[in-house]
């Protein structure tokens, strides 16, 4: 997708390529051919003050201990699952590791296989008359060609744990590298097998594309279509022996077996909302996203700020007390809030895309400064690379609000900050992006354990003319998909009341613009800028707007006084409707007149401000042809825009009939207790 990417050699990844091997003692070991655990001198003894990283080892109260993940202040133990026993710290026999002629080390020297023992890269063992040699931390998977975390070495030798007559001397060896493992579709991607090594000639290379196609020679080139390709190449010496070596290839963005269901988790939505991650209806939603972190004016990635700098403990749902490598600096292991956390929930479900997404509207102040500086764009991408390794996230989302302007200003009703606009910053964000997909593409292709690239997104404005002035087709090739944000189209900014998430046109809808502010207007309009329809998300709100001081129809709208197309009284709070939050600074919900749906729906929490639209106060309507919902209390004049199960159902009913990708949501921390409008939104698309 428009990538710049550098070539991947399969067989030099062993300990290089991922960041939690890159201190790891064992392969020393490996390569010299004796076992994981020798002599206590070769690890050091544990210390509660430095920082260790997956395959780290140490010495511990007698045993050698290897880090699982990152940790610090954690003291090893059989407790800890941080921390796994590898053996006694002085070996098996206490010695140095050697043959027992003073020889470099044969086979006998290698332990056979051992299914309950931990092996990490360069460790190696004889099983079924090969020695192997492990790429990176494994156990309990037997050495196989087939398993990618074995490599066979060579064939036993004379008098070893394996038994083999002959001279020891096979060490055919295929290995392949690539151009690119994730290239675009449809573009050329060149093998080399120049790497694979025989004590004798080689006489063929074949290779398999996985696509139906094959090829002979020592290098080749072959064209993908879009998918993802399991590769295998094929040797053959002189006397018929075969090695063979594969990768996955992933061509242009993964194949699509859903529609897509992306949904915010709020940083905030852990205090009054009391909503956490692990609370998430995790089979209802493709994608989680976690907002926000924000870009400093200098290009580094920071977590929300709170009194003054960086709010470690408000942002601990994400670094769950472990600084990982992002944050320089140290994070009390106290802050740690263990499975409930979005990083913890991104390590066990396989099945989900844990993303972070950075900006939003209160925090993308500084995104100009950033795109408009090379040095800050590669600071900044490589910090989204630091994240998504230390947190085990599959993508960064930008969430620019917006590029060239039009987004948070101190002059507006709902804002109180000043994000910075310069000129060109439209076309600034088409290499912020470059450098970002190029960042966390080289980050996927040197990581074993990735079999497809992480995911760049963006949530844009769905306004044609703030966004028309963005390199759509530049744009189109390095997202995997936006979500285009078909919200917020009325509020009291405007001069009526009206649906402020209107899935298409009322005609009687008496604003300015009614014929392309509604969602099924701005996805067309981004398909027509050269977007695939299938990258596009069309966003829902889990949330209303009010409008207080509604005042009798004035002879434009419908003509009906149901509180729809209404003129209304009051500037800023006394003219939105107090909101589940009541207050008209930060964390209010008055600056917008904001409800949260769980207000809406009666299932309020503590210290909202919860209403009955049961009751005989309220209204509530359905309006057939904008397909949106409202609700009106005539006696007070406040009228909410807000979704229903109604209005969602048929949204997404509409949606799934369409060649769009699928929706985002915002955010899931709003719906009830039961899950009522994610429950809809899911069954009616994807079921």
């Amino acid at each position: 997708m428009g990538r710049t990417d550098p070539t991947v050699d399969t067989a030099a990844t062993i300990t290089m390529q991922r960041r939690n091997y890159l201190q790891s003692l064992s392969a020393l070991a490996g390569l010299a051919g004796v076992s994981a655990v020798t002599a206590q001198e070769e690890y050091p003894a544990y210390d509660s003050s430095a920082t260790y990283t997956g395959g780290d080892r140490v010495v511990y109260e007698g045993y050698v201990w290897e880090a699982q993940w990152w940790t610090k202040g954690t003291a090893p133990s059989a407790d800890e699952a941080v921390w796994e026993k590898v053996g006694p710290a002085d070996g098996d026999d206490g010695s140095d590791g050697g043959s027992d002629d003073g020889s470099d080390g044969g086979s006998s020297d290698v332990p056979a296989y051992d299914s309950s023992t931990a092996y990490s890269g360069g460790d190696q063992v004889t099983y079924d008359g090969f020695v192997w040699e492990a790429e990176w931390w494994t156990k309990g998977t037997e050495p196989a060609e087939s398993a990618n975390v074995w490599t066979k070495v060579r064939a036993v030798d004379d008098g070893d744990n394996g038994g083999d007559d002959d001279d020891g001397t096979t060490e055919l060896v295929a290995d392949l590298s690539v151009s690119s493992q994730f290239p675009d579709a449809d573009t050329s991607v060149e093998f080399d097998a120049s790497g694979s090594t025989s004590p004798n000639s080689i006489e063929s290379y074949e290779w398999d594309f996985g696509d139906g196609s094959s090829a002979t020679g020592q290098t080749v080139t072959h064209t993908f279509a879009r998918g993802q390709y399991d590769v295998t190449l094929t040797i053959t010496d002189a006397d018929g022996n075969t090695a063979t070596d594969s990768i996955q290839i992933t061509a242009g963005r993964p194949q699509l077996d859903q529609q897509r269901v992306v949904a915010y988790w709020r940083q905030w939505a852990q205090y009054d909302r009391g909503y956490t991650p692990d609370m998430i209806p995790y089979d209802n939603v493709t994608h989680v996203q976690y907002a926000f972190l924000r870009p400093e004016k200098d290009g580094s990635l920071e977590f929300l700020h709170a009194n003054g700098g960086q709010d470690l403990y408000g942002s601990r749902f994400m670094h769950n007390g472990d600084a990982g490598t992002f944050y320089d600096g140290e994070i009390e292991d106290w802050r740690s809030v263990g499975d409930k956390a979005f990083s913890a929930q991104a390590k066990k479900r396989d099945d989900t895309k844990f993303v972070a997404s950075v900006g939003g509207w209160g925090d993308s102040e500084y995104f100009s400064p950033v795109a408009q500086d090379p040095a800050k764009r590669e600071k900044f991408a490589q910090d989204c690379v630091e994240l998504v390794e230390s947190y085990n996230l599959d993508g960064i989302d930008i969430d620019w609000e917006y590029p060239g302007g039009g987004g948070c200003t101190s002059e507006s009703p709902v804002c109180d900050i000043d994000n910075i606009s310069q000129e060109g910053d439209q076309k600034k964000f088409t290499l912020l992006m470059q450098e970002i997909r190029d960042a966390l593409d080289k980050a996927a292709e040197e990581d074993p354990d990735r079999s497809e690239p992480y995911e760049l997104t963006a949530a844009v404005v769905a306004d044609p003319e703030k966004a028309k002035g963005l390199e759509h087709g530049k744009l189109s090739d390095l997202c995997d998909f936006v979500s285009v944000m078909t919200f917020d189209y009325r509020g009291i900014w405007s001069g009526h009341t009206a649906h402020h998430s209107p899935l298409k046109q009322n005609p009687d809808n008496p604003e300015p613009k009614a014929d392309t502010w509604n969602a099924s207007s701005a996805l067309s309009w981004w398909e027509d800028q050269g977007w695939d329809p299938e990258q596009l998300n069309m966003a829902v709100p889990f949330y209303g707007r009010s409008w207080s001081g509604v005042q009798a129809p004035d002879g434009s709208g419908n003509g009906k006084d149901d509180g729809l197309f209404q003129p209304f009284k009051g500037e800023g709070e006394d003219a939105s409707g107090d909101g589940s939050y009541p207050s008209f600074g930060d964390g209010g919900t008055n600056l917008g007149g904001i409800w949260e749906y769980f207000d809406l729906g009666g299932d309020g929490r503590q210290g909202s401000n919860s209403l009955n639209l049961d009751s005989s106060d309220w209204e509530t309507y359905f309006d057939e042809e904008a397909v949106a919902s409202w609700s009106y209390n005539k006696s007070k004049g406040l009228m909410i825009s807000h979704p229903t199960e109604q209005s969602i159902e048929a949204k997404m009913n509409w949606l799934s009939q369409s060649n769009y990708g699928g929706t985002m949501l915002w955010s899931i921390g709003g719906d009830t207790k039961d899950g009522e409008l994610i429950s809809t939104l899911w069954n009616s698309l994807n079921e």
